[in-house]
């Protein structure tokens, strides 16, 4: 799938009442995943730069028992909704001097229903005159002035179908900054979800909004995060007053307790200021309440920007003479504290740090004293990448503040510190050019415009910034590492029956592999016993499944050979809603394809479908050799990711930019023969132990933290001298009696 923009004018320049243009942006939704580092949920970064993330429980009015219920999350059936939005308090509020420009947004939907269907997202936003809640011709008229023309449209395209049941938050970059009219510090914002292809410059009507919510697959728009604040109870219509005392105006993003709710699908807000039951377009109210816990329900709507790039923060330059980031590695240290509680450096890259280049760039807080983060922020203030809690530390859940942090782009795969991760690209490619990083403990925040939040470190606190790279290409990137292997996950040997691992935990932007053997060539048939020539059995198909894996999660494998190049052309997996969008991969919920995924390898007739899971209502691809009809022999490195994965060809270089965490099982099937008990060096289970034997051994003896050539019977799960003496024994004797 590609993560390119798809920018296209879909109206011409409108005049309005207000003298301003209408613009339409149309982007694809595969541009979404290009923005892996900004969620919703909480504000974006923890800077100040954010205008989103208003603090409310939602309320909504059920015409069915005349009362008003805590909804967790969804505003019911209702694909339209009317929101006003206010930068303050905020960077852009109405002190701000200046022309403000939208740079992203953040918005969350839910779909539930046991049908799918496709659809896009249309955002339009007016100025503060062009709306009110009240109607502007009176209670029962349009809140949307009908002269009025949105300043700026972006319609979000190509959905694919999707689960029912099923939550989603993501960030959209705008492909050109949106200009706020002057003097606004505040916009309504007209969010619909419509038919596909529904051009960005038609009226909205009642046929080309979302019809299917209405039956089997409703799509709404996420107006709360789960919380335990129930919020205060209400009972029967409620004024704007009433609601309005309730609500929190200190709130980032406040402006009103109130949205619009299009509630009969015709296109229109009716102003009411009193709440009707009738089901049509009455308004709906939004409610602060942080609740017994402490925490405050979040609206799943925010907006960044910046109006100009500030001047640039005073740094101190850790480039070489030549004006770049020395090639090899580099250090810098120093000290925080309450009078200078973060510190900026800078640095230029001469050459992009992407595979193309073949170049790497790693950074981490190796040495600090404390957990210390950092952020990567380009010339212009924008904050480009934030450090992830992957380094060595006493944390085992990673990412986590207590450990420490590292930021890795470009090519895999470099060896990681004590317990930390390796360094493998995880955070994607990074531009040649001139890079700011702010440093400051653990915990801190960081915003686009140089906003820092800095924890304070009350007694001074030393870090250290280590640097590893060849950005200027003086030096090459070195061999990859084979991908580290989590407990659980080494299956060794095939064995002629389905092996699983325990359950993986698959963390944010991370990527679990499982390591196994497949000892004889598929196929392999008409073959003989080395040592009494009677005839073994045909070795014909491999499957990777995944029942028991986390349901909600988009899947997608890899299969890398030992040298780290993908196994075949094809050994990317079926996933109908992941990274290949291939229709009709492994099934999820609710009857939605493309949750799981999986490979199949082979000349064995098909082996039927993997086994559903409870949820599954409709079964996904049989496994019936759709990656290919042969497999070399070899040691394999199977990369399991969740959806947004980016799979090289080389160096065992997959990442993912999916900030999920959920768990997988894998399971393997296959009919390859492997070692018996009475001839243990034997890997291929041909009789002998012969050269094809020696090419194993050496393999799993060069791991050594390899349970494959643990053939002394110590079981201690290593390949060592012990064993090499066995296989040597095994080796000279060739026949196995």
């Amino acid at each position: 799938m590609s993560t390119l923009f798809r920018r296209v004018v879909i109206a011409a320049i409108v005049g309005s009442s207000a003298g301003l243009s209408a613009f339409a942006d149309e982007v694809s939704r595969a541009s979404l995943s290009n923005v892996p580092i900004k969620s919703i949920g909480q504000t974006p970064h923890g800077g100040s730069d954010t205008f989103g993330d208003r603090a409310y429980s939602v309320l909504v009015y059920d015409n069915l028992t005349s009362l008003f219920s805590h909804s967790f999350f969804n505003a019911t059936l209702c694909s339209h909704l009317l929101e006003d939005v206010n930068f303050t308090p905020g960077p852009y509020g109405s002190s701000f001097v200046g022309d403000r420009a939208l740079t992203a947004m953040g918005f969350a939907f839910n779909v539930s229903g046991a049908s799918t269907a496709p659809f896009d997202f249309r955002f339009s936003f007016y100025r503060p005159s062009q709306v009110t809640f009240a109607g502007f011709g009176g209670a029962g008229t349009s809140m949307i002035d009908p002269g009025a023309v949105p300043y700026h449209t972006i319609t979000i395209t190509e959905f694919e179908t999707v689960c029912g049941g099923i939550t989603q938050s993501t960030w959209l970059v705008f492909p050109s900054a949106v200009s706020v009219p002057a003097g606004d510090s505040s916009l309504w914002l007209d969010a619909a979800i419509v038919e596909p292809g529904t051009p960005g410059s038609s009226p909205l009507t009642s046929t080309n909004l979302f019809q299917l919510n209405k039956t089997t697959a409703a799509v709404s728009f996420v107006l709360g995060s789960a919380s335990n604040a129930m919020g205060p109870a209400f009972t029967g219509s409620q004024t704007a007053a009433a609601l309005s005392a309730a609500s929190n105006p200190a709130n980032i993003g406040y402006t009103s307790a109130m949205y619009g709710r299009d509630g009969n699908f015709d296109a229109i807000f009716t102003g009411s200021l009193t709440v009707s039951n009738t089901g049509s377009s009455e308004l709906r109210y939004s409610v602060s309440n942080s609740g017994s816990s402490g925490r405050t329900n979040a609206l799943s709507l925010a907006f960044t920007g910046i109006a100009s790039p500030p001047p640039a923060v005073p740094a101190t330059s850790i480039n070489g003479p030549n004006g770049f980031l020395p090639d090899g590695v580099s250090s810098v240290s120093g000290s925080l504290t309450s009078s200078e509680k973060y510190k900026w450096y800078k640095f230029n890259t001469k050459n992009q740090i992407s595979y193309a280049e073949a170049t790497f760039l790693d950074v981490d807080t190796e040495g600090s004293q404390t957990p210390t983060a950092f952020a990567l922020y380009s010339a212009d203030s924008t904050l480009f990448e934030l450090s992830m809690g992957r380094g060595d530390g006493p944390d085992s859940n990673r990412p986590s503040e207590l450990d420490n942090q590292q930021m890795s782009f470009g090519v895999a795969r470099r060896p990681g510190v004590g317990s930390g991760v390796q360094y493998a690209g995880q955070e994607g490619n990074l531009p040649a050019g001139e890079f700011y990083l702010a440093v400051a403990l653990g915990g801190s925040g960081f915003g686009d415009g140089w906003n820092v939040l800095p924890v304070d470190p009350i007694t001074p606190k030393s870090y250290s910034l280590n640097f590893n790279n060849n950005n200027q290409k003086t030096i090459s990137a070195p061999p990859a590492v084979a991908p580290t292997i989590s407990d659980g996950a080494d299956l060794a040997i095939l064995r002629g029956e389905p092996q699983s691992t325990t359950e993986l935990s698959v963390g944010p932007r991370e990527v679990e592999f499982v390591r196994f053997s497949l000892t004889n060539p598929l196929p392999s048939t008409g073959q003989f016993n080395q040592s009494d020539n009677s005839p073994l059995s045909d070795v014909t198909f491999l499957d990777v499944t995944q029942p028991g894996s986390s349901v909600a999660g988009e899947w997608n494998f890899a299969l890398y050979n030992n040298g780290g190049s993908l196994a075949n052309s094809t050994s990317i997996s079926y996933a109908g809603a992941g990274y290949n969008g291939n229709n009709g991969g492994g099934d999820g919920p609710s009857g939605c394809g493309g949750t799981f995924a999986q490979l199949s390898y082979g000349i064995a007739p098909s082996r039927g479908y993997p086994p559903p899971h409870w949820l599954q209502s409709t079964l996904g691809l049989p496994l019936n050799n759709q990656n290919g009809s042969s497999l070399p022999a070899d040691q394999y490195y199977l990369a399991v990711s969740l959806g947004d994965a980016h799979f090289a060809n080389e160096r065992w270089g997959a990442r993912s930019s999916r900030t999920s965490s959920l768990t997988a099982v894998l399971t393997i099937g296959s009919d390859n023969r492997g070692p018996s008990i009475a001839c243990p060096a034997d890997f291929n289970g041909d009789g002998g132990v012969d050269d094809t034997d020696f090419t194993f051994f050496a393999k799993y003896y060069n791991d050594l933290t390899n349970p494959a050539g643990d053939i002394d019977g110590s079981n201690d799960g290593l390949t060592d001298d012990s064993d090499f003496a066995v296989f040597v024994g095994a080796y000279d004797t060739l026949v196995c009696f």
